[in-house]
C-alpha cells in the first residue's frame, strides 16, 4: 500500500484554507521517495475564481462546483515550475463541512468525476504531457479531502483508466522537517535537427516538437557518471554519500569533466560528439544526514551523450537532403532536490527529466507569445526563448526548521524574457503556488542572456540570397518604452490643449 507523508505545515495549511474560505481546493506537489512512499512538498490553493465569487465564505460550495478547467490550468502551470524531481501528484479539498471527508457521502462520489475531467483536459490541452519525463508518465494520483468540522483527513489513491478508480492509501504526518539533497548542473546544448517539411512556409511550432523528441532520445541514451565513474544504480543517495566521504581524494575533485573514451576536440557536425553536464551535489556546513556528520563536500558528475550510443550498427547511417535545419544552442541550468533514500537510478532520471522539462517549458512559453508561427524556408529565423530563474519556496507560517539549516528548503523556477522584471515571477508564484515572494530573493543570474553578436556572425556566413528574420516575440523593454513615450505624448497634447484654451479665453 502506498503511503503519503505530510508535514505539520501541510496540516496547518489545510486548516487555514477551511477557516478563511470555508471551501477551498488546489493541487498537491510531491516527490516519489521510493516505490511505496510519496512526500508532499507543497499544497497550493487555487485562487483563479476568487474574483468571480460574490461570497468567498459560501459554505454551500461542494466538490461538484469546482471548475475543472481552472484546476487543470493550475496543474499545467505548476508542473512547469517544478524541478525534475517533483511533480503535481494530486488534488486536495478543504472544507468546514464533514461530508467532504466521508467516503459514503455524495460529496466524495463527485471527486472521481472531477479527477477524470481534469485528466482529460490535461491530455487534450497538452500533447506533451507524456514527454515531460524520460520514464513512463504517471497514472496514479493522490486525492486529499480535509474536514475542519471533525478534523478528519481522507486520503485516496486515484488510478486513471476504465473510468477511474479510488483505492486505499495510507497517510502519516511527520513532525521532523523533510531533508533534501540539492543537485545542480549546467547542461550544454549544441544540436542540429533537420527540417523535413517541404512546404515553402513552415510552422515553426511544429518544428520545435522535433527538438523535444530529439533531446528526449539523447537523454534516454545518455549515461550519468558520478565522480567520473560508473555507479551502482541500486545504491541509494544517502549510502553513496556516506561511502564517498571517507575518501579525501574524491572530495577534492577538480571542476574538469571527462568523457568515456577519447576527448572531443573541435569535432565537425559529422563527428561523434559528447555533451557534458557538470553536476554538483553539496551539503552546507549545517546540513546533516541520518547516518553521517555535516560536510561541505562537492561531488561531481557528467552526462555523456555520444552519437554512437544511438546507433545499433554502422548501416544505420544515412545521407539525406533537407530543406533546412534547426540549430539548438545554449546552456540549461538545472537544479533538483532528492530524498536521501532515492536510488541513484532515480537521481539520474530526475536530472534528465529536469533538463527535458526546462527545455520544453521555455519553448512552449516562447511559442505562446508568437504572433505568426509561420516562416519561409528561405529565411534564417533566430529565436530567443526565456531564461530560467529560481526562487525558494517560503517556509510555512508558524513552522520553523528545528535545525535552522538550509537542507529543508527547495527551489522552484520560472522563465523570464529579456527585459522582464522579477515582479513577473512574484505575480505568477502568487497565482499558481499561492505563495508570497520578495523580488530581491529571486535568483535571476543562473542563466545569462545570449550574446546579440551571434546573429551578426550568422549574417556574415550567409549568401546574399538569404535574409535574417528576428524573433517575432515582442521585446518587452521596447514595448514598455513605447508605452511610456505614448503617455508622455498624450500629456504634452493635453497641456497644449489647455494652453490654447486659456489663450483663446484671454483673447475674448
Amino acid at each position: 500500500m502506498r503511503t503519503l507523508l505530510l508535514s505539520k505545515s501541510d496540516e496547518l495549511y489545510l486548516e487555514k484554507c477551511a477557516q478563511e474560505h470555508k471551501f477551498s481546493y488546489g493541487i498537491i506537489i510531491g516527490h516519489q521517495a521510493d516505490l511505496s512512499k510519496s512526500i508532499v512538498v507543497h499544497l497550493a490553493r487555487n485562487n483563479e475564481e476568487d474574483a468571480d465569487l460574490e461570497d468567498l465564505t459560501d459554505v454551500r460550495l461542494t466538490i461538484d462546483d469546482i471548475n475543472s478547467q481552472a484546476l487543470a490550468s493550475q496543474w499545467l502551470s505548476a508542473s512547469k515550475m517544478c524541478p525534475g524531481s517533483f511533480d503535481v501528484i494530486g488534488i486536495f479539498v478543504s472544507s468546514v463541512r464533514t461530508e467532504v471527508a466521508n467516503e459514503q457521502s455524495d460529496e466524495f462520489k463527485n471527486a472521481k468525476k472531477l479527477f477524470s475531467d481534469v485528466y482529460d483536459l490535461l491530455l487534450k490541452s497538452n500533447s506533451s504531457i507524456g514527454v515531460y519525463t524520460t520514464d513512463v508518465a504517471q497514472t496514479d494520483y493522490v486525492f486529499l479531502s480535509y474536514s475542519l468540522g471533525d478534523k478528519k483527513l481522507l486520503c485516496k489513491n486515484y488510478s486513471y483508466g476504465n473510468g477511474g478508480t479510488f483505492s486505499t492509501m495510507d497517510y502519516r504526518f511527520v513532525e521532523k522537517p523533510f531533508e533534501w539533497i540539492q543537485l545542480e548542473s549546467s547542461y550544454d546544448l549544441d544540436d542540429v535537427i533537420p527540417i523535413r517539411d517541404a512546404a515553402r512556409r513552415i510552422n515553426i511550432e511544429d518544428q520545435f516538437q522535433n527538438i523535444f523528441v530529439t533531446v528526449r532520445k539523447n537523454l534516454i541514451a545518455s549515461e550519468v557518471f558520478l565522480q567520473n565513474e560508473i555507479v551502482d544504480d541500486t545504491l541509494d543517495l544517502q549510502a553513496y554519500i556516506k561511502k564517498k566521504k571517507p575518501k579525501p581524494s574524491n572530495n577534492k575533485a577538480t571542476a574538469t569533466t571527462t568523457t568515456a573514451g577519447n576527448p572531443t576536440t573541435n569535432s565537425g557536425p559529422n563527428s561523434a560528439r559528447s555533451s557534458t553536464a557538470t553536476l554538483q551535489l553539496g551539503l552546507s556546513p549545517n546540513e546533516t544526514t541520518t547516518t553521517s556528520a555535516a560536510s561541505d563536500d562537492i561531488l561531481r558528475a557528467s552526462i555523456v551523450l555520444p552519437v554512437k550510443c544511438q546507433l545499433s550498427k554502422p548501416s544505420d547511417i544515412k545521407v539525406q537532403e533537407f530543406n533546412g535545419t534547426l540549430r539548438l544552442n545554449g546552456i540549461i541550468s538545472s537544479r533538483i532536490y532528492c530524498s536521501p533514500r532515492n536510488s541513484l537510478a532515480d537521481v539520474k532520471r530526475f536530472l534528465r527529466d529536469d533538463v527535458l522539462r526546462s527545455l520544453i517549458t521555455r519553448i512552449q512559453v516562447y511559442c505562446d507569445g508568437l504572433t505568426d508561427p509561420h516562416v519561409t524556408n528561405e529565411a534564417v529565423y533566430i529565436s530567443e526563448p526565456p531564461r530560467r530563474v529560481f526562487f525558494t519556496l517560503p517556509a510555512a507560517e508558524g513552522v520553523q526548521s528545528s535545525t535552522g539549516s538550509s537542507n529543508n528548503t527547495v527551489q522552484f523556477s520560472e522563465y523570464l524574457f529579456r527585459g522582464e522584471a522579477p515582479t513577473v515571477v512574484v505575480a505568477q508564484a502568487k497565482q499558481i503556488l499561492d505563495i508570497e515572494l520578495d523580488p530581491e530573493t529571486i535568483l535571476v543570474d543562473a542563466e545569462g542572456l545570449p550574446d546579440d553578436s551571434g546573429s551578426h556572425d550568422v549574417s556574415d556566413q550567409l549568401d546574399d540570397g538569404h535574409t535574417i528574420m528576428p524573433s517575432s516575440m515582442p521585446k518587452r523593454e521596447l514595448s514598455r518604452s513605447l508605452y511610456m513615450v505614448g503617455i508622455a505624448v498624450a500629456l504634452l497634447i493635453l497641456l497644449a490643449s489647455v494652453a490654447v484654451h486659456y489663450a483663446l479665453s484671454d483673447s475674448k
